[in-house]
């Protein structure tokens, strides 16, 4: 009878300790790639809060906010910094540049889930069952909106 109830009382317990979503948690099995003109109707003349440097814990250890407007420019802020870029689509993913050396820039497949969005680098394969590896580089949602995503990022 104990071990019942204590089976219970695990399979009861295991998925809400198991649900804090980190960077090793692959979230593509549940989320829509965006792609294509998608990416610039998704982005264009939005601002989006995010977060990266996710610890073990699911909490962001960094936060920004970037402005992507129409024409193709941006406005990146960290820090109270703020750095001018410039975002396009290439190959189905978003990309940025950035005339400053402080900001590394880089192309990233979106992924969106409810309304956050999950980018992962381009830079990496993309591969199935890569498990165990570190996978999106940072999450955003759109400024105002209420983040539904799991660990609110602000």
């Amino acid at each position: 009878m104990f071990r019942r109830i204590f089976a219970a009382i695990i399979a009861v317990g295991l998925p809400a300790l198991g649900y804090a979503q980190t960077q090793d948690t692959d979230i593509r099995p549940s989320a829509n790639q965006i792609i294509g003109e998608d990416i610039k109707k998704t982005f264009s003349d939005v601002t989006m809060d995010g977060a990266y440097n996710f610890g073990r814990n699911g909490k962001a250890q960094s936060f920004y906010i970037e402005k992507h407007n129409p024409d193709g420019t941006l406005t990146y802020e960290e820090d109270g910094s703020v750095e001018p870029g410039r975002w396009f689509v290439r190959k189905d993913a978003l990309c940025f540049t950035y005339p400053s050396n402080l900001l590394a820039g880089g192309c990233f497949r979106v992924y969106q889930v409810k309304n956050c969005y999950y980018f992962y680098s381009t830079s990496r394969r993309q591969i199935a069952g890569e498990n165990g590896q570190p996978y999106w580089i940072a999450r955003a949602v759109r400024q105002g909106e209420r983040v539904q995503c799991e660990k609110a990022i602000t």
